[in-house]
């Protein structure tokens, strides 16, 4: 990751929605296709195509066979499935869609601003074959987004896979199939026939169509506001027409949106916490509407370099294409070569997404106060603006691309925060936690319903805002991750050090050695949090390296004696990382208990003793340590328990879902480990005892 040009880079965004500038949705709509082919079918001439083709009718016989009923049966009702799937296209649907997506959005947010130059480049590449666009996915409002600036851009609005939950809400499933939506199942893992069908489709979509295809690669919405491990899939389809011949190459474009306030912040706090997420209706989205009285601040969607397949993969996927094409759906496997390839892409789109991130200005006020905050100290607006002026510099001399304004930093940091007033606000000229009364989230929350322990609503109270704090650092830990693992190795070493009568013996390059040795072990423990792989591994480490140094924070002396040395730089990345080192933490001190009473347990009984045991912490005036109120988030905590998992420090029954200790490697060990890291955070406090206190 190095360095970049970032006040020329976010020049090249524009504001789409500046008067004067806003999407003309009656103009004369003539896009660019995303693959041009000698005849362009339409939505029900494409699933007459693939019911008439070769492949399906395989997939008839077979399946009629298989359930001994007629052929003619099958086929209806392999018909009736295409019609459940398929997309669809009104133009007049589009264009009022359009619409309201501009009043809506003229009134909630200070502007959507789209990469020009990046969007130039895309559409320069297009119609030589296939485009897959992959955007992040933090808000429902990702899909809205990308179909609108297609239309402003006139590109051709790409199908769009779209979950069966919309598909059942009352006119709203209509009106999405209609401006390009097609509707898979989230779960059709015991269907092999339905499976075979939407994969089928999902090939013609791709090789005989010409609109280009959008999804979302991690799967769901990121309520932490990160990156999640990426599902291979729906993109596993996706390329099969790559995998057979049908076509020669496919163009992915990883397409990056970012959110100076995400429409779902609060809901995604709760859930979090356990509340249960509410269910996708036509009558939830009116009531969400509400948000039009809310502002949202700016959204940034940006393009990545498009990514060729075929030079991706290079000449490591070699197969006889030709005789792959002529078989059915239900005949088609990737072997275990061609499953390492799609993973080892998929790893990188996600890469190249978080790269293109937009870092806002509430991103790095998040960072800064609860920097600030861990250190038992409170900001003013003239602290703050020294402080966003030096993280600015430290996340471009990093690469990232950052929206804040230096020659106009103090009304930028007022407008921001007011923003974001349900988080944080001004009093008396002091940063501060707007805390959520207690009394308003017993009459919110159903406790009975929680997903895992039943938190109070005190416990609640405490949590909310500094959670919701996290949800805007976190964007920051593509950058931060790696230059915080060289932190804490390096702390760890130089205690080492320091515990020894002389320096230990070696060299400035053994030191080194070591140093990331112990920031891949790192890696390894956190690979499923932060999704930071990349094969370039050791390029990163070394400007990591380099970076830690200019800064001040890291010195080696040509004997190998390391010196940290703690200042803003250091202590607002270790910041960020943190509570996720608690939680890891908490969450291993809570298996060992478990072990010990238990042989097999469900995922179920460790997030309530996970959750239990922090809740008793958080509700004491005594401030134990390594503990922090994100501890208590579930989505963080299953990815934790799936990291086990895959480092073999849990065994996870197939059938039952239950886990249990593997006597593989030791959770007392990892224990240790982690509480060793924990030791070293130069920190006082991640929440104040005196709020919990007096609620």
């Amino acid at each position: 990751m190095a360095g970049n040009d970032n006040g020329n880079y976010m020049m090249n965004f524009e504001n789409i929605l500046e008067a004067g500038k806003e999407p003309v949705m009656t103009k004369e709509y003539n896009p660019l296709v995303a693959f041009k082919l000698e005849k362009n079918l339409d939505p029900t001439k494409l699933k007459k195509h693939v019911l008439q083709s070769e492949r399906i009718r395989q997939l008839i016989d077979y399946y009629a066979a298989k359930q001994n009923c007629p052929a003619k049966q099958m086929q209806q009702l392999v018909s009736e499935i295409l019609d459940e799937i398929g997309l669809d296209r009104n133009l007049a649907i589009i264009r009022w869609c359009g619409i309201a997506i501009t009043a809506i959005g003229k009134r909630i947010c200070k502007g959507i601003y789209v990469n020009k130059a990046s969007m130039d480049h895309l559409k320069q590449g297009l119609g030589k074959n296939p485009v897959l666009y992959l955007p992040s996915h933090r808000s429902y409002m990702d899909f809205i987004l990308m179909s609108y600036i297609c239309f402003h851009y006139d590109i051709e609005i790409p199908g769009i896979a779209a979950g069966m939950d919309f598909h059942s809400m009352f006119a709203m499933g209509t009106m999405l199939r209609k401006t390009g939506a097609f509707f898979m199942r989230r779960s059709f893992s015991n269907d092999e026939l339905y499976w075979d069908i939407f994969r089928e489709y999902m090939y013609a979509l791709v090789g005989s169509y010409h609109i280009g295809v959008e999804f979302f690669i991690e799967g769901t919405r990121s309520r932490n506001f990160k990156a999640l491990v990426p599902k291979v899939g729906l993109l596993s389809m996706a390329l099969q027409p790559f995998f057979t011949g049908e076509v020669s190459d496919i163009t992915i474009v990883p397409v990056s949106v970012s959110y100076e306030r995400v429409l779902e912040e609060q809901l995604f706090v709760y859930e979090l916490l356990g509340v249960p997420k509410p269910k996708e209706s036509t009558k939830g989205f009116f009531k969400a509407l509400k948000i039009i009285d809310e502002n949202f601040g700016k959204m940034y969607l940006d393009f990545g370099e498009p990514i060729s397949v075929k030079d991706f993969f290079g000449e490591s996927c070699s197969l006889d294409k030709m005789k792959r094409a002529t078989l059915g759906s239900h005949l088609q496997k990737l072997n275990k070569h061609e499953i390492e390839l799609v993973k080892k892409l998929a790893t990188e789109i996600i890469y190249q997404q978080q790269r293109r991130i937009v870092i806002t200005t509430f991103n790095m006020i998040s960072l800064y106060f609860a920097s600030q905050y861990y250190m038992d100290k409170s900001l003013n607006v003239d602290e703050i603006s020294r402080g966003i002026i030096m993280l600015k510099d430290m996340f471009e001399k990093l690469g990232a691309h950052v929206a804040t304004d230096v020659n106009c930093i103090k009304p930028e940091i007022i407008e921001t925060v007011e923003i974001h007033s349900n988080i944080v606000h001004f009093k008396q000229g002091r940063l501060e936690f707007t805390q959520v009364p207690v009394e308003l989230l017993a009459q919110e929350i159903d406790i009975s319903r929680l997903k895992a322990h039943a938190l109070s609503p005190r416990t609640m109270a405490v949590a909310v805002p500094s959670m919701a704090l996290q949800l805007y650092m976190n964007p920051c830990l593509f950058w931060l991750a790696r230059p915080g693992y060289l932190i804490m190795a390096a702390l760890q070493l130089e205690e080492q050090q320091q515990k020894m009568s002389k320096q230990i013996s070696g060299s400035h390059e053994e030191t080194i050695l070591r140093l990331s040795q112990q920031v891949d072990a790192l890696d390894e423990v956190f690979k499923h949090e932060f999704i930071v792989e990349s094969n370039r591994e050791l390029e990163e480490f070394e400007h990591n390296l380099k970076f830690l140094k200019d800064y001040g924070v890291l010195h080696i002396s040509q004997m190998g004696s390391v010196q940290v040395q703690h200042n803003e730089c250091s202590r607002s990345i270790l910041t960020a990382l943190s509570p996720f080192l608690c939680l890891y933490y908490q969450l291993v001190v809570a298996l060992n208990t478990l072990a010990t009473e238990n042989d097999e347990f469900s995922p179920k009984t460790i997030l309530k003793a996970v959750q239990k045991h922090i809740e008793s912490m958080l509700l004491t005036n005594s401030c134990p340590l390594h503990v922090h109120p994100y501890c208590l988030a579930l989505d963080n905590l299953n990815i934790a328990l799936h990291s086990l998992v895959q480092s073999s420090y849990l065994l996870r029954n197939r059938e039952t879902g239950n886990f249990k200790i593997s006597p593989n490697k030791s959770l007392h060990d990892l224990e240790e480990f982690l509480l060793a890291f924990c030791n070293l955070m130069p920190f006082k406090q991640y929440w104040q005892c005196a709020i919990s206190s007096k609620l």
